[in-house]
């Protein structure tokens, strides 16, 4: 059964300069990083340019797992085709195989199902050439919270296969999304890239957790990232399974380092009892 590769989020640390992140990355022994075009002050926002990126993390031995995010991707007009073609570029001379993609979140969205069905493949079709030419894939990521045009896997992939776009798009499977939502269905041969992070609050319902209530995983996690790991890699998934909490808690411990080493070799543990064969990127 094929391994299944851990990275890093930058969320795990958005205030770190980078060569600290770098560190705290390879303390943690992941083979890649993601990098977020929402941190301000930080990579990517700072005007840093792909190649210097690309050579630090070169030098340190990490390879990208994604750049994250362009936002609103399935409201399609000429200002986010210019930005999705920018955020493309970058990702390819990052070396990035793909490019997280998140749907438009607003309770006052207005749009009827049928808008929501046409805008999404209007925006695929859209960066499907933008994609092709750069080599780069489209992790489409469905958000499981209120105001979300794009909650289910299914959706996703309905969408996707009405274009014909497999050959430019993936999923990005977020198990706190596929959680929150109460989603049903996994389609494990359309993951490109898996997000991983834990709940251990139980005062609150699926529905009413956010952001910041998401943190590393370990025993106590409701989410139930064991069972979804199991089943993606029995299922033979081979891209990245990236931490990505959001918890200030989390992100300010100055234990950081040790808490990330921990929680992987939790996963890894757990999801390898059931004889999966998972290790941690670069071990």
């Amino acid at each position: 059964m094929p391994s299944l590769t851990f990275a890093m989020n930058r969320t795990c640390a958005p205030h770190l300069p980078l060569g600290e992140f770098i560190a705290l990355a390879r303390g943690a022994a992941v083979s890649a990083v993601e990098i977020r075009n929402d941190v301000a002050g930080q990579e990517f926002m700072d005007g840093t340019p792909a190649a210097d990126l690309r050579r630090r993390l070169d030098d340190a031995g990490l390879k990208v797992a994604s750049v994250n995010a362009l936002q609103r991707f399935n409201d399609w007009t000429s200002e986010r085709e210019a930005e999705a073609r920018a955020l493309i570029a970058y990702a390819a001379k990052l070396g990035a195989p793909g490019l997280v993609m998140c749907p438009v979140i607003d309770e006052a969205h207005g749009w009827l199902e049928a808008e929501l069905e046409r805008n999404l493949r209007d925006a695929l079709r859209g960066l499907r050439p933008i994609l092709a030419d750069q080599g780069v894939t489209g992790y489409v990521e469905p958000l499981g919270m209120r105001g979300s045009t794009l909650m289910r896997q299914a959706k996703a992939v309905e969408a996707v296969a009405d274009i014909d776009g497999w050959d430019n798009f993936a999923l990005c499977y977020d198990t706190f999304q596929y959680f929150r939502c109460g989603d049903d269905r996994t389609v494990p041969q359309h993951v490109g890239l898996v997000h991983v992070s834990g709940i251990s609050r139980s005062d609150l319902t699926p529905g009413e957790l956010s952001e910041p209530d998401r943190e590393l995983v370990f025993v106590d996690d409701r989410v139930g990232n064991v069972v979804q790991l199991r089943a993606l890699a029995s299922a033979g998934f081979k891209g990245y399974v990236s931490m990505e909490p959001f918890s200030p808690r989390i992100q300010q411990d100055p234990s950081l380092g040790t808490r990330l080493q921990a929680s992987f070799a939790y996963l890894n543990a757990a999801v390898g009892a059931e004889g999966t064969s998972m290790q941690r990127a670069g071990a």
